[in-house]
Parts: structure tokens; C-alpha cells; sequence
């Protein structure tokens, strides 16, 4: 809920990377508050290969839920390829891991890809529970056989580092989304990984370095045009 010019924000990008020679495996993909998405599906270069997503959608269909947004409605806006659910800020509001199933479900449903949040608190890290919170927050949306989730992307974003500057160890970066590709594997799944918890054009390609770190979800540093196209040329 960042206040940014979206028409400066695009100009920003777009001049950033008009000379720049992208990897063609790289896919961009910005999600806008809902206000700005529509202005966010046009006016970028013609060159820049990009997709729009939403930040988050509700569980329910339709009906009496005054203020959400259904995979519906976002269906009925061209260009809304991708929405990321179970953001740590949203959980922090209360949203259960049933909650977010419900999300996938209706995304899903939508052919709206899923970009789905998990990440343990700095407690839990301390504790060294890290592993087995992880299982949990995944096992409701694995082992559901009614979701095909094939289509579905993961960003492991460890509460601790969100926001902070820093992001997370190396080590303790890979050692999670290592645990989480042992369950996607175990589970037959070949799934795409992002990091994500302070990430910037300063430390962008030494986090891509690690080990089935597929991408990024950008926190603070896309809210910045020229930062975030430079985090992409990192790739």
C-alpha cells in the first residue's frame, strides 16, 4: 500500500532497461496495488517482456464480502497472468493456511497463477523448528489431491529478514529452500522457488547463486522503477 507515481515508476523502468540486453529465460512479473493494476498493463516498452500480477485475492467465489477482490474480478482485467497469496504481512492479519489453500483454489480456477508465500518467524528460526513449520505451511496445499499445482510458484520469505536490509544468510537461505524442493520432490513436484525478505540490486545475484533459488520476489527495493529493473539485470 506504498504510495508510488505509477506513470514515474514505468518511466524509470522502462529507460533503465530499453539498452539493456535481457536473458530470454527471464520472466518479469510486477504486482500493483489494485488501483494501479490497470495502468500497469500498459505504456511499458515493447521490448520489455513482462506479466502483471495482483498482491492478494480473496478465498471466496462472490457475495457479501465488502472490500475483497475475487479471482473473478481479477479475470476481467486483461493481462493478469500471476497473484501472490499468504504474503507474511497478510498472515500477520490473520490469513490460515486453510485461508490460503481457499486462494489457490480460486486462482486456480481462474487460470490466475498462484504465487504462494511461506517463511518462519524469527522464534521459530531460533528454535530451530524452521524445517518442520515449513512442512506444515506447505502439507495443506501439497496434499490436497483436488489442487493441481503444477502451475503454482513458492517464495520461501523468512519473517525475520523482510523489510530489514539484510537479507538472510546464505546458508540458512539454502538450507531452507533445500528442504523445500526434499518436499516438492518427495511429492513427485517440480515446482519454482523464489527468495525473497530484503532483496536488492546489491545482493540480487549472490542469493540467484544459491541452489534452486529459481527468482525474486521484490519487497521495498520495487518500489523504486530504476532499482527494480536493475535487480533484473542481474539475471
Amino acid at each position: 500500500m506504498n504510495l508510488i507515481n505509477s506513470k514515474s515508476w514505468i518511466l524509470e523502468f522502462n529507460k533503465n532497461l530499453n539498452s539493456f540486453n535481457l536473458s530470454e529465460d527471464l520472466k518479469i512479473v510486477i504486482c500493483p496495488n489494485y488501483v494501479q493494476l490497470s495502468e500497469f498493463t500498459k505504456n511499458f516498452s515493447a521490448k520489455i517482456k513482462l506479466s502483471i500480477g495482483a498482491q492478494n485475492v480473496s478465498e471466496k467465489n462472490s457475495g457479501a464480502f465488502t472490500g475483497e477482490v475475487s479471482a473473478e474480478h481479477l479475470s476481467e482485467i486483461s493481462k493478469i497472468d500471476f497473484c501472490i497469496i499468504g504474503h507474511s504481512e497478510r498472515r500477520c492479519l490473520g490469513e490460515t493456511d486453510e485461508i490460503i489453500k481457499g486462494k489457490v483454489k480460486q486462482l486456480l480456477s481462474k487460470n490466475i497463477t498462484p504465487i504462494i508465500c511461506v517463511g518462519e518467524s524469527h522464534e521459530i528460526q531460533e528454535k530451530g523448528e524452521t524445517e518442520k513449520f515449513l512442512s506444515s505451511q506447505l502439507e495443506l496445499i501439497i496434499k490436497d489431491q483436488n489442487l493441481d499445482i503444477n502451475s503454482c510458484i513458492f517464495a520461501y520469505e523468512p519473517l525475520w529478514a523482510i523489510g530489514k536490509g539484510v537479507p538472510a544468510d546464505l546458508k540458512l537461505i539454502n538450507s531452507s529452500i533445500s528442504h523445500i524442493k526434499s518436499i516438492f520432490n518427495s511429492n513427485n513436484l517440480d515446482l519454482d522457488i523464489l527468495y525473497g525478505g530484503s532483496v536488492d540490486s546489491k545482493n540480487s545475484r549472490e542469493i540467484l547463486s544459491v541452489d534452486n533459488v529459481s527468482g525474486l520476489l521484490v519487497g521495498n527495493s520495487s518500489l523504486d522503477g530504476k532499482e527494480f529493473a536493475n535487480i533484473a539485470k542481474n539475471f
